[in-house]
């Protein structure tokens, strides 16, 4: 395959596995630019993500997990970088010629290997998203600590609104992966959606660089939370830049109307409430308890809270360091 059929086949699909030699392989790779693959040089096998709406928002979701953390001076800004498409090699046993490229990852200041890694799959298979995972849990030998994915079901054709998706946690057990309590559904939008969390203690964050990094009164199993309810904003508004650049909306209006609305907040007049965006979908819920969808979700700013050591937790208005 040439530079050039290759990168049309880039521009064409956004998901793509392709059977590319070893020799060919190098000469293809500067094609790639920012987006996701892995290459398996034993099977000849490369899989491509293109860097869409629906991908970029794991960025954003990610990135919360920072914000947090220096908000509630756990660590300091600097301290926990976010990185996202960065080759990255040195695999050990089986995986040891693999490169991979993740999504999106978290790295403790002064380490090489990242420790949380996010995993985004809307066109890939779930069990690709499986594999990549298996790789970078075992090719690392448990250096990468939680391998978070995140999986959508690919719309529809005449859909507008994501029906199916869920968030899964693996990590490394004695060697092997296992998922890491039970997979948490995003869409239908369960009633208990604003309680929903993954918990992620400092010492799984920061590793190696803890007692490097972490802030005064700050244990290892201190926790820092991640709403479901961030990612489910960000999927949504997602959602809606895919399908206008795929032609399926309309680009909207958004002239500047000046002054005359100053003042108005997301609250309007008097009379009238805020919006929100909007979650429906259909389909049997993995919990009992949350097998009715909610039709309209409000999606509040929620206050951050700490999850200390000894299993209290406290609204961020009362922590003290």
């Amino acid at each position: 395959m040439t530079p050039d059929e290759f990168s049309k086949l880039l521009a064409r699909d956004e998901y793509l596995v392709l059977d590319i030699p070893p020799e060919e392989f190098q000469s293809l790779e500067k094609c790639i630019g920012v987006r996701s693959y892995t290459y398996r040089p034993s099977i000849e096998k490369l899989t491509i993500k293109m860097c869409t709406p629906m991908h970029a928002m794991v960025i954003c979701w990610a990135g919360e997990l920072i914000a947090e953390g220096v908000a509630q001076q756990a660590f300091d800004r600097g301290d926990l970088t976010q990185i996202s498409k960065e080759r990255m090699t040195r695999f050990v046993g089986e995986y040891q010629d693999i490169i991979k490229s993740p999504d999106v990852a978290l790295v403790p200041s002064g380490r090489y290997r990242p420790t949380i890694v996010f995993e985004f799959g809307y066109a890939e298979p779930y069990g690709q998203l499986k594999a990549e995972t298996t790789l970078l849990l075992e090719g690392t030998q448990g250096s990468i600590t939680k391998v978070v994915i995140i999986k959508l079901d690919p719309l529809a054709a005449g859909e507008t609104k994501i029906k199916k998706g869920f968030v899964e946690v693996w990590h490394l057990v004695d060697g092997k992966v296992k998922q890491e309590g039970r997979r948490k559904k995003l869409f239908p939008v369960p009633e208990s959606h604003a309680q929903q969390m993954l918990k992620f203690r400092l010492r799984d964050i920061l590793r190696n660089k803890f007692f490097d990094l972490v802030n005064p009164g700050w244990g290892k199993s201190d926790t820092l939370d991640l709403h479901f309810d961030g990612l489910r904003k960000v999927i949504m508004e997602a959602t809606v830049r895919h399908l206008i650049n795929k032609g399926v909306l309309p680009v909207p209006q958004e002239e500047d109307e000046g002054d005359e609305n100053e003042g108005e907040g997301r609250g309007g007049d008097e009379s009238g409430g805020g919006g929100g965006g909007g979650g429906t979908g259909e389909g049997g819920a993995e919990e009992a308890e949350e097998s009715q969808e909610i039709q309209h979700l409000e999606l509040p700013i929620l206050p951050v809270r700490l999850n200390t050591s000894s299993g209290e937790t406290k609204p961020a208005s009362m922590i003290t360091m």
